[in-house]
C-alpha cells in the first residue's frame, strides 16, 4: 500500500508527521510526505501511484503561505489581507479539484484532526468562509476520519455530521525522541534556576488562546516560597510578544523565553520544572501534553475537550476553567504535591507508536472496506 501523508509543517519543528511515517514504514507500508495536495502533484508527481492519500491539518487547504520575497513591496503586496483572501481561494480550488479528482479515480482518503478550527488570531472572514467548506469537503469525501480523542469524535459527529468511519487512536508519545540525559539539579544549573525552587513551565508556540495572561496572572496571586514561572516557546505576532513582556516586567520570578528551543534544550526546561502547566481556553489534541508525559512532568490543564481523557491523580491535576480561582488554587495544589517521575513515563508509554501502529495500518484497510460499501464517504 502506497500511501501520502500531506501535511505542511516542518518535522524539524513538529516530528509528530515525522514518527507518524516511520510508524507505518515499520508496518511494511510505503509513505511519502508532500507539504500540499493540489492538482500539479496528483496529474504530474506521484499522484497517480499513490493507493491513499491522508490529510494532516486542514489549514494546507486554504490559507496561502506567506510570501518571502526578497523585495520588501512585494512581500508587503502578497501577505495583505485582500492578496492572503485571493491567493486563499486559488489554494482552495486547487485542493478541492485535486482532492475531488482522487475520489473519481477511486483513491482512499483519510483526515487526521488535529484541529477543530483554526488558530489564526487575525484570519480574514473570506479565509474563515474558506476553511468552513474546506471542512465540509474533506468531512464529506474522506473515507475515514482520523481522531485522537473522544471529546473531538464527539465534536466531529456535532459540528460536521459525520457519524460513520470515524476512528480514535491516540496521539503517540515523544519518549526517546528528544535527549533526556540531564538530571534537574544540571538543568536547573544550566537555565540559572535555584535547587530548591517550585518551577512552573509553559512550553509551546505563545498563542493568544493558551490562556497565557490568565496564567501570568494566577501565578503572580501565589505565597509558594521561592517559585519561578518559566514560559517558553515562538511567538507568532510581536504585538502578542510586547504585551506577555509588559505582563511579567516587574516580576524577576517569571522567566519569559520567546524564542524556538532547539531539540537539544528542550530537556533544560523540562527536567528543570516541578509540574508543566497548559491553561488553553480551548483545544482537540495537544501534543505538548504528550512531551510533558514523556519527561515524567506532571500537568496542571483545565478540565475542558479531551485533557480530562488524558489526565487523572497520578499524572497531574484539572481545574474547573470557570471558577474565577481554579487555575491560582491548582497552581497552589501542585506546590504541595508529589508525583512519581517513573509512573508518568510509564503512563506515557502505553502511547507507544509502535503500539499504535497496527491501529493506524487497519485504519487504512479498514477504510478500504468501507469504500466498498459507502459511495460517498460520509455513511
Amino acid at each position: 500500500m502506497r500511501i501520502t501523508l500531506f501535511a505542511r509543517v516542518d518535522p524539524n519543528l513538529n516530528p509528530y508527521i515525522l514518527l507518524f511515517k516511520q510508524t507505518l514504514e515499520r508496518q511494511g507500508m510505503q509513505v511519502q510526505h508532500e507539504r500540499e495536495l493540489g492538482l500539479r502533484w496528483l496529474l504530474f508527481k506521484n499522484g497517480l501511484q499513490s493507493d491513499v492519500l491522508h490529510l494532516h491539518w486542514i489549514e494546507a487547504a486554504y490559507k496561502p503561505v506567506a510570501s518571502k520575497q526578497h523585495s520588501f513591496w512585494i512581500r508587503k503586496l502578497l501577505n495583505n489581507r485582500l492578496s492572503k483572501s485571493w491567493r486563499g481561494l486559488v489554494r482552495f480550488l486547487d485542493f478541492a479539484l485535486a482532492l475531488s479528482l482522487a475520489r473519481l479515480q477511486h483513491k482512499q482518503i483519510v483526515y487526521t484532526v488535529h484541529n477543530l478550527a483554526s488558530h489564526t488570531v487575525d484570519q480574514t472572514w473570506f479565509l474563515n468562509f474558506l476553511e468552513h467548506l474546506a471542512n465540509k469537503l474533506v468531512f464529506g469525501l474522506a473515507d475515514r476520519i482520523h481522531v485522537h480523542n473522544q471529546y473531538t469524535r464527539h465534536r466531529v459527529e456535532q459540528d460536521h455530521g459525520r457519524f460513520a468511519g470515524v476512528e480514535i487512536i491516540p496521539h503517540g508519545n515523544y519518549l526517546g525522541q528528544y535527549p533526556n540525559t540531564v538530571s534537574q539539579r544540571e538543568a536547573r544549573r544550566h537555565l540559572n534556576l535555584p535547587d530548591d525552587a517550585f518551577v512552573y513551565l509553559f512550553l509551546g508556540m505563545l498563542r493568544p488562546y493558551k490562556g497565557l495572561e490568565k496564567l501570568i496572572g494566577a501565578y503572580q496571586q501565589l505565597d509558594v516560597p521561592d517559585s519561578r514561572l518559566l514560559i517558553v516557546g515562538q511567538v507568532e505576532r510581536a504585538a502578542y510578544q510586547n504585551k506577555l513582556i509588559s505582563l511579567v516586567r516587574d516580576d524577576f520570578s517569571i522567566k519569559l523565553v520567546p524564542e524556538f528551543i532547539a531539540d537539544e534544550e528542550l530537556q533544560f526546561y523540562l527536567k528543570a520544572c516541578d509540574v508543566f502547566v497548559l491553561p488553553y481556553q480551548y483545544l482537540a489534541t495537544s501534543g505538548a501534553a504528550l512531551l510533558a508525559l514523556s519527561f515524567g512532568r506532571p500537568l496542571i490543564a483545565p478540565r475542558i475537550a479531551s485533557f480530562p481523557e488524558l489526565i487523572g491523580p497520578d499524572t497531574g491535576i484539572l481545574y474547573d476553567p470557570d471558577q474565577p480561582e481554579g487555575l491560582f488554587q491548582a497552581l497552589n495544589q501542585a506546590s504541595q504535591e508529589s508525583w512519581s517521575e517513573q509512573k508518568i513515563m510509564d503512563y506515557a508509554g502505553r502511547f507507544d507508536w509502535d503500539k499504535l501502529g497496527l491501529q493506524l495500518t487497519n485504519l487504512y484497510r479498514t477504510g478500504l472496506d468501507y469504500k466498498v460499501s459507502s459511495s460517498t464517504g460520509i455513511g
